[in-house]
């Protein structure tokens, strides 16, 4: 909690929130914090930020889902005031919390859209596929309401043909229905209760969404099923086709794994993707593997290249910093030809 409220220093109330938990739990472990310990005894937390930002998530969650929560008058996304210490209200609610907190702290996977992030897949796409004229099939792993998934449809880019995405599918333990208040609710949960412009975002991504799913019942498709067993999924479900290609991405999704699940995963895609040969692609954006507090994301692609999977950073982007960095292979790499080997 104590680096997470250093992170996101420029919302005060989510830092005060953390900061003021991180204090409890330093003087040993509070009463208010057993339940949440005995809520997350069988969970397993590899990113450094997945404990902290799922609590905060479950806490947002109950402010937006009760007015009479004590947490409404501190978060701004309820109409409360960003300026106002919320650690007196934050202990009055840990002292009783509702069964649905817990439930969600034990249960629940944090989604969250953020809009910049989502258009990552769109610049792969057009040099891989939109240049050659080639359809495709579009899949998201963890794809929570598929938002990603509209990316094009949300914020349309100029050079972008809509026209070439054959289907959306996101893949999802517990795919979220927009339509459904409560997991509307908890997409919003998963934004931060001060990120303002984050909220407004995500209202204006799910209003774009929803109305090309009113258009056209079948734009997202969702399924449920686990980031570990998508690489199966897509082989099984998502058959080969000669005339289109296939572009599986996750963002957020692999950072969860430890390297030996990570492994597993990849060998699975390069499985799956190896059956499309030259018209298979496997992008990623995931913070940087084995930087313990990395605050770095890569956009990495992947494709078979006889028989072998290859890989390439195609671009850096350092969030703390505000810089980013972009290869200059990536023309070769995603060109038709398979590329030059390393």
């Amino acid at each position: 909690c104590e680096r997470g409220a250093l992170q996101t220093s420029a919302l005060p109330v989510t830092s005060a929130v953390l900061r003021w938990t991180s204090e409890q739990l330093r003087k040993g472990e509070p009463p208010s914090w057993k339940g949440v310990a005995k809520a997350w005894e069988k969970r397993r937390f590899v990113a450094w930020t997945e404990a902290w930002s799922l609590y905060l998530a479950c806490l947002h969650f109950e402010a937006l889902n009760d007015a009479e929560c004590p947490l409404v008058p501190y978060f701004p996304s309820c109409g409360g005031t960003a300026e106002a210490d919320p650690s007196v209200a934050l202990a009055r609610f840990l002292h009783a919390p509702p069964p649905t907190f817990y439930e969600n702290l034990r249960a629940k996977n944090r989604r969250t859209y953020v809009a910049g992030r989502s258009i990552l897949w769109m610049s792969p796409a057009l040099l891989f596929f939109h240049r050659r004229r080639l359809p495709y099939y579009l899949v998201e792993v963890n794809a929570g309401a598929g938002l990603d998934l509209a990316a094009d449809v949300v914020m349309p880019q100029r050079a972008f043909k809509s026209d070439f995405v054959e289907a959306r599918v996101g893949l999802e333990p517990e795919p979220l229905m927009i339509e459904d208040i409560a997991h509307r609710r908890w997409l919003t949960a998963g934004v931060y209760p001060d990120h303002l412009e984050a909220i407004t975002q995500l209202d204006a991504a799910i209003d774009k969404v929803a109305a090309a799913n009113k258009e056209d019942a079948s734009f997202i498709q969702l399924a449920p099923c686990a980031a570990e067993k998508a690489p199966a999924f897509i082989a099984k479900n998502v058959p080969v086709d000669d005339d289109a290609g296939l572009l599986v991405f996750n963002m957020g999704a692999t950072v969860r794994m430890t390297d030996e699940e990570y492994a597993a995963y990849a060998k699975g895609m390069a499985s799956t993707l190896g059956k499309w040969g030259d018209r298979g692609l496997w992008v990623e954006v995931e913070s940087v593997r084995g930087e313990m507090y990395s605050t770095t994301y890569q956009l990495r692609v992947h494709r078979v290249v006889d028989g072998q999977l290859r890989s390439l950073v195609m671009a850096t982007l350092d969030v703390e910093a505000g810089k980013h960095q972009f290869s200059d292979a990536s023309d070769a790499f995603l060109a038709v030809a398979p590329p030059p080997k390393a």
